[in-house]
């Protein structure tokens, strides 16, 4: 298959999004208890162990949402350098956060052990596809305000949830609560939701995507008409 124009690259991403939404959903239907997104990390979802009934939708439906996502990479590539720049590290990020999301998927898809890859293998994997994503999607977002002078209030929705983590995790400590690990005793005890990692993990992967999605909508291939005439073509029109 070649590569895609950017109403593929589009229908990828769609695609892709909707696998992802519904493994999550799914999971979540299946989680012991009932699942409390405000208070329980993703990665409880995708738990053999924890959600021994829903696990394998959630790790299925990413795994198809990797393969989904990975021609809009190709494609955001192709229109960054039309656009006369080469944003390498950004693109760089998207890959090895793809990569990573589909060791993560074939792990709780397989119930494959990480493990004997190092004592944290797991973690160490699940930190590189959450940095990867946020490098790329940050990154190429920061270099579209600085080289094309694009709104700013995209790169802003993707970077609030990861300052929000750092300064709600700071507060905890500062506090010095024995907490633990976020969990769903947390409501209980009448933490706020603002100090919940949980909650913001949550809402920085829906930035991810929002911001993915928005690099994907905008971006131009080259030989295909920008998403919105420039204001030259305005200017010519007038004239």
């Amino acid at each position: 298959m070649g590569p895609v124009d950017r109403r593929g690259a589009l229908l990828c991403f769609t695609a892709a999004s909707l696998s992802a939404a519904l493994g999550v959903a799914l999971a979540a239907r299946h989680y012991p208890g009932g699942f409390d997104w405000a208070y329980t990390v993703i990665s409880r979802l995708a738990s053999n162990r924890r959600n021994p009934d829903g696990a394998a939708w959630l790790s299925g439906s990413l795994l198809v949402a990797v393969v989904l996502a990975w021609p809009t990479v190709e494609y955001l590539r192709r229109a960054m350098r039309s656009e006369g720049g080469r944003p390498r590290i950004p693109l760089l990020g998207l890959r090895m956060g793809l990569l990573a999301g589909a060791v993560l998927a074939l792990e709780g898809l397989f119930a494959l052990d990480l493990s004997p890859l190092g004592r944290k293998a797991h973690e160490a994997v699940a930190v590189v596809a959450f940095l990867g994503f946020y490098v790329g999607v940050l990154g190429l977002q920061a270099y579209r305000v600085r080289r094309l002078g694009a709104s700013l209030l995209p790169a802003l929705l993707v970077a609030l949830p990861l300052v929000a983590v750092g300064l709600s995790q700071v507060a905890l400590y500062f506090d010095q609560r024995d907490l633990g690990w976020v969990n769903t005793e947390w409501r209980e005890m009448g933490i706020p939701l603002y100090l919940s990692f949980a909650f913001w993990q949550w809402l920085a992967v829906a930035g991810i995507s929002i911001g993915l999605g928005h690099l994907v909508w905008s971006a131009k291939a080259p030989g295909e008409a920008p998403s919105h005439p420039t204001p030259s073509r305005h200017l010519d029109r007038a004239r």
